[in-house]
């Protein structure tokens, strides 16, 4: 080389480190200014925080002062209801027993009944006929045990 310093179309060295200087200087102001930014953004992020914590304890003091207002309230028709349900179980445990024991009552009036058909049919095919004696003992005898044992069964009928 012949003693001078190369150049790149015109651009010394000294240019170039002045440039570079400037660029690092350039980058180190734009992270600078984020790094301000974001301490900007987590300033406003902390005031609305504690906005919102104060705007919630105002909420919770006026919550709980109304759920202090309400207990006995509720306390006094969670008892009512529990008074109108055991009532009601009571009632519809009387209104079963009821139903049940009329159950019993119309299945025993119609065994009653059927055993009644039963005689008066076997009279009346002794009354037809004339000669069915024994159909008729046949059905004296059920309808006597049914009398005294009150169980139905359709096999004595036959």
């Amino acid at each position: 080389m012949d003693g001078k310093t190369p150049t790149i179309e015109g651009i010394s060295p000294d240019m170039l480190w002045t440039f570079l200087v400037v660029l690092v200087g350039m980058m180190a102001l734009v992270v600078l200014g984020d790094k301000v930014l974001d301490v900007f953004r987590k300033a406003k992020r902390r005031r609305q925080d504690q906005q919102e914590l104060q705007g919630d304890d105002i909420t919770d003091r006026i919550a709980a002062k109304v759920i202090e207002k309400l207990t006995p309230t509720l306390d006094e028709k969670f008892a009512d209801i529990n008074r109108k349900l055991e009532a009601d179980k009571q009632t519809l445990e009387l209104h079963t027993s009821q139903l049940n024991a009329q159950r019993d009552r119309v299945d025993r009036l119609d065994n009653d009944t059927r055993a009644l058909l039963h005689g008066v049919s076997a009279l009346l095919n002794h009354i037809a006929t004339g000669n069915n004696v024994d159909k008729v003992k046949a059905t004296n005898a059920a309808m006597n045990n049914y009398l005294i044992d009150r169980t139905y069964n359709e096999e004595d009928w036959k």
